[in-house]
């Protein structure tokens, strides 16, 4: 019989058309006030017209933006198979949100410069999903690749058409450059079109008895919003134009309903299904982190320094330091100060601290010259650092050599998280590291590198990791050897990550076993699951967590930067460790007073903890029988029935994974006639590689990456 495990297939991704067309500056701005009104519960993130028509992105997509640009590009790319991947996606209950010329595709006829034979385009739009036609532009002037014909339009909004979610504006002045008017939208409301706003100054289109700016359309089970205007670009944000008359006082009217602006766009988005972030954080915008603060333990700074000064990229002068990488992104200014001096025991408030300061004009630094946050407590995550090892080695890590299977004198040094380094907002902690790699080699193994925030946190593939405040976000630099990667093949080292984040979070607290109790999974290759707390009466699991692994190579080394990412005080997007750990000592414990949130300091510790001793028995014994049973106790596919694509959707049952290589191995299964869901095997063997394949564990398939 299959095993059967259901996962919460929650909306997580609000997803950026960035394919020909689309201008940068239409980019830049949509991405930026989409990312402040719902950043804190969606990825934002860019998808290609390649992706689009070849990716399962429909399952975790919340929204699909067209920004603004030109429309006859999307329909070079995407007219036939493309727009009926989109269409589904919308009529089967997606959101499609259509800026000015996304506004025009998104229409049944687009209707553009029809007075100028030279630039005129006229013709039927696939998606249709405003049944009649955009005509435009609304006003005069519009000239192509330049702002000429901008203006600041005054939009009359039509409140009764939001109800129950953000309430918007009675009328704002947005940013207009071309766009179009909805010709007799207030004759389509049998066809599920509401008007959302007017224009309010006298358009040159003409388009029947009202001046329909911005549209609302039901589609099939979904919903679509289509404007003429670009309500997602800010004023404070629009570039100084000299050339252009009357440009200054346009970027001053859009700037000063700045408020406005984002409370009908809000109320666009509440409208179509989409969770807003807190008001408090639309103003919000992160600032990157120019200082990055690193910790080391005392008698460990002076080792540092050696390692990178070592180098004839390192400059030093007037008694500091500067890194710069010919091969990498950045340049780094070193300087440092002791407080106390170096000592070989540790002491809390006594570490030696380096700070990094980022050049001017790196793609990692913020404007401005604040330093870094102090939201990571660093005494207490040392002083975790020292309790774990202190707890293994009084031990004779008596609980790993029994879950590994080893005896004997096996007592690993324990050193991996001497070196921390911090910044509070940085871009991503896995790109810092390994975008510099002259850098990363001069850095030993157990370097970890953790933020707060990240504004530009990976995944796999062009997936995007959100990272808001209370997400553990970490790297850890590991140096492996080229002489044992026959035999120690890096890919595995998502399998070992896995195990250490599982293995950490149940030994948070030994003196507290409802830490073992927690339902925390593994779905191969590299993300972690949990059981979904606000769904007490089914087993629902749902993601916290996932891997990514980077690697380059720096003889005699291959430098991994290993980077994880962890909701742990964060409910949103999905749920989080402290919601698990709430509702497991409800149903465990009753009346019981809850455990404590999770530190994300002392989860840091324990994770570098748990992933040095991992390695070091990795190093020693491989992939062992011991290591894959802790993997198969903690993951969630055993038995579990996949669709083989590219095997033309032949059936599989997943047993495992190889010993030597790491890849995912299934066997070809058939129905056996005598009982419902019962399978029986084929003896066909098939192994896929986690770096080539998907598993969408919702539809049960794997799917070969494009």
């Amino acid at each position: 019989m299959a095993t059967r495990l259901k996962t919460d297939q929650r909306v997580l991704n609000v997803l950026i058309y960035a394919g020909a067309g689309v201008t940068p500056e239409c980019l830049r701005q949509c991405t930026q006030s989409l990312k402040r009104l719902v950043g804190s519960k969606y990825a934002v993130s860019h998808i290609t017209a390649s992706t689009l028509k070849t990716e399962p992105w429909q399952s975790t997509c919340a929204l699909l933006v067209f920004p603004g640009g030109a429309d006859l590009p999307f329909c070079r790319d995407l007219n036939g198979p493309g727009n009926r991947v989109i269409a589904d996606y919308v009529r089967n209950g997606g959101a499609y949100l259509g800026f000015c010329a996304g506004g025009y595709y998104g229409s049944g006829q687009c209707w553009f410069q029809l007075d100028d034979p030279s630039q005129d385009v006229k013709g039927p739009r696939e998606l249709a999903f405003f049944p009649g036609t955009c005509g435009g532009p609304a006003f005069k002037g519009f000239q192509y690749h330049c702002e000429m014909g901008a203006k600041a339009a005054k939009l009359s909004v039509r409140k009764e058409a939001f109800t129950g979610g953000q309430a918007p504006p009675d009328v704002f002045k947005s940013y207009y450059n071309g766009g179009g008017v909805f010709l007799n939208a207030e004759a389509m409301e049998s066809d599920g079109v509401e008007i959302l706003a007017e224009y309010a100054d006298r358009i040159d289109f003409p388009s029947g008895k009202t001046q329909a700016a911005v549209v609302f359309c039901k589609v099939g089970q979904g919903k679509a919003i289509l404007t003429g205007p670009h309500p997602e670009f800010s004023g404070t944000s629009l570039k100084s134009q000299p050339d252009i008359p009357g440009y200054d006082k346009l970027v001053e009217e859009v700037t000063a309903d700045e408020s406005a602006r984002l409370e009908f766009l809000a109320a666009c988005l509440s409208k179509m299904g989409l969770s807003l972030s807190p008001k408090a954080a639309w103003d919000d915008i992160p600032r990157l982190t120019t200082m990055l603060n690193i910790y080391c333990q005392g008698g460990h700074l002076e080792s540092l320094l050696n390692r990178l000064t070592g180098r004839s990229y390192a400059v030093i002068t007037d008694g500091s330091i500067w890194l710069e990488d010919k091969y990498g992104s950045d340049m780094f200014h070193l300087e440092w100060t002791t407080d106390g001096s170096c000592s070989t025991n540790y002491e809390p408030r006594k570490s030696d601290k380096i700070t990094w300061r980022l050049n001017v004009g790196s793609k990692v630094a913020g404007q401005g010259d604040d330093e870094s946050g102090t939201e990571f407590d660093h005494d207490i995550y040392y002083a975790s650092l020292e309790e774990f090892r202190t707890l293994e080695s009084s031990r004779g890590f008596s609980t790993w050599k029994q879950a590994l299977g080893t005896h004997g004198a096996w007592c690993p040094t324990l050193s991996w998280g001497n070196h921390l380094m911090y910044g509070d907002t940085v871009t991503s902690t896995n790109t810092l590291l390994s975008s510099n790699p002259q850098l990363l080699s001069k850095l030993e193994s157990g370097f970890t590198f953790t933020a707060t925030r990240q504004v530009a946190g990976r995944g796999r593939g062009n997936n995007v990791w959100v990272s808001p405040a209370g997400c553990l976000i970490m790297s850890t630099v590991i140096n492996h050897s080229a002489n044992v990667i026959a035999s120690r093949p890096l890919g595995f080292f998502n399998y070992l990550a896995a195990i250490a984040i599982v293995e950490a979070i149940k030994g948070y607290d030994h003196e507290d076993d409802i830490y073992q109790k927690l339902d925390v999974k593994i779905k191969w290759p590299n993300d972690i699951y949990v059981r979904d707390p606000s769904k007490p009466n089914e087993p629902a699991y749902v993601k916290v967590g996932g891997i990514l692994a980077n690697c380059s190579y720096s003889a005699p080394n291959y430098q991994v930067v290993l980077g994880i990412g962890l909701n742990t005080n964060n409910a949103q997007p999905t749920t989080s460790l402290d919601a698990l750990l709430k509702w497991t000592a409800s149903m465990l414990e009753g009346d019981k007073p809850s455990p404590p949130p999770f530190n994300i300091e002392r989860l840091v510790a324990r994770i570098v903890i748990c992933l040095e001793i991992l390695y070091d028995h990795f190093l020693r014994k491989g992939f062992s029988d011991e290591v894959e049973a802790l993997y198969y106790k903690h993951w969630l596919h055993t038995n579990q029935i996949v669709t083989l694509e590219d095997e033309d959707g032949v059936k599989a049952r997943v047993l495992g994974i190889t010993k030597d290589q790491g890849l995912l191995v299934a066997e070809e299964v058939m129905e056996d006639g005598i009982e419902l869901n019962s399978w029986k095997g084929t003896g066909t063997m098939f192994q896929l590689q986690s770096d080539e394949n998907g598993f969408d564990y919702w539809k049960g398939l794997i799917k070969r990456k494009v």
